[in-house]
């Protein structure tokens, strides 16, 4: 069974009532989504955010033969809990 079989056959058992939702997850803000979009998706999901967390992402550039290790962008990640 491949993931996105997986994922369909996890959705039709949660709607009728067989697995329950996790009850903490982790969202990622995707490249292009806007931090309220995150958000909303969140709350879509039936979570609410109780962290949020950001990691740089560096680039490594040679410079005079030397190894510099640049921030180029950075990862947010919002922990969340489910609401019940």
């Amino acid at each position: 069974m491949d993931a996105k079989e997986e994922d369909r056959q996890n959705r039709i058992m949660e709607g009728i009532g067989i697995v329950s939702k996790k009850s903490k997850e982790k969202f990622e803000v995707i490249e292009g989504e806007t931090i309220d979009a995150c958000l909303d998706r969140i709350k879509d999901a039936g979570y609410f955010p109780v962290r949020r967390t950001e990691e740089p992402i560096f680039a490594e550039r040679i410079e005079n033969g030397k190894v510099q290790y640049v921030p180029v962008d950075r990862k947010i990640v919002f922990e969340a809990k489910l609401i019940e």
